[in-house]
């Protein structure tokens, strides 16, 4: 059996993807850094069908994990239509496009899809505003995913962390969460048999 883990290159995706391989997982690993496994925009249809094509090389996927995401922040009004683009493609579209290739597959055969936003998907923050509307977008898509997934064979399971001590930020954040504590708690819940749907994870 093999995982998918889009933005695999750093951060909670590397962390995920190497838990994953240490307990005998299969992981292509998906991100714009070559380092990942394949390389290219997750949010570009080719680079979906490339990571399936690698994937099943190597066996059955029943597992997709979407973390690829980047974050541009400042207050309303100070967003270009790049940075807007920017934000929606990579939190938004990225999470959709393999899922949209992966999920009628899952249905059928059996699969689990992780789709982790933020706690971002699920209160407004100021500064944000772009990045909380690509995460609520994405919360929608999961939410919708699931009522689709009802009598399946596919599981989704929606993770939103709160802030993670990651390149994501330019400047280092002692502060905030360990995206290997995170990834223990996401890799724990999809082996649980129990059903498990949602996780909001924060600090203590």
């Amino acid at each position: 059996m093999v995982a998918i883990v889009t933005g695999a290159s750093s951060g909670l995706g590397l962390s995920i993807a190497a838990l994953l391989q240490s307990r005998g997982k299969q992981v292509i690993g998906v991100s714009r850094r070559e380092s990942a496994g394949v390389s290219g925009d997750a949010s570009k249809r080719e680079t979906a069908v490339r990571a399936i094509e690698a994937a099943e090389r190597c066996g059955t996927i029943d597992l997709l994990i979407n973390c690829a995401g980047t974050g541009i922040f400042g207050p309303a009004g100070s967003y270009d239509e790049d940075a807007i683009a920017a934000i929606i493609k990579s939190n938004l579209i990225a999470t959709i496009n393999l899922c949209e290739v992966l999920f009628p597959r899952f249905k059928e055969h059996g699969g689990t899809i992780v789709n982790v936003l933020s706690t971002a998907a699920l209160t407004g923050k100021a500064n944000e505003t772009v990045y909380c509307a690509a995460k609520w977008g994405a919360r929608g898509y999961t939410e919708a995913l699931k009522a689709e997934a009802k009598g399946t064979k596919a599981r989704i399971i929606a993770v939103s962390p709160g802030g993670m001590n990651t390149p994501f930020w330019l400047e280092p954040r002692p502060g905030f969460m360990d995206p290997a504590d995170v990834a223990a708690i996401v890799v724990d819940a999809i082996e649980r048999p129990v059903d498990i749907s949602e996780l909001v994870i924060t600090r203590r």
